[in-house]
């Protein structure tokens, strides 16, 4: 079983290490958390992680937008 606390903690720190990361690269990272005999069963919390960090990149655009604006 995957503990959701600990692969939530890992993520982020992830994100910290790496600023520039895509979403390719989490996904694999995400994959490489998740032991290939629960995969499946635990597919959806890959997907909602990727999902979860698109936002926060296309907040970034956005926010890197604005502040181009007001400069």
């Amino acid at each position: 079983m995957v503990d959701l606390n600990t692969f939530k903690k890992q993520v982020k720190s992830w994100i910290r290490d790496n600023p520039d990361g895509t979403l390719g690269d989490l996904r694999d990272y995400c994959e490489d958390l998740i032991p290939a005999s629960q995969f499946t069963a635990y597919s959806w919390l890959i997907e909602q992680t990727v999902g979860w960090y698109k936002h926060i990149l296309d907040h970034r655009e956005i926010t890197e937008e604005q502040l181009e604006v007001v400069d």
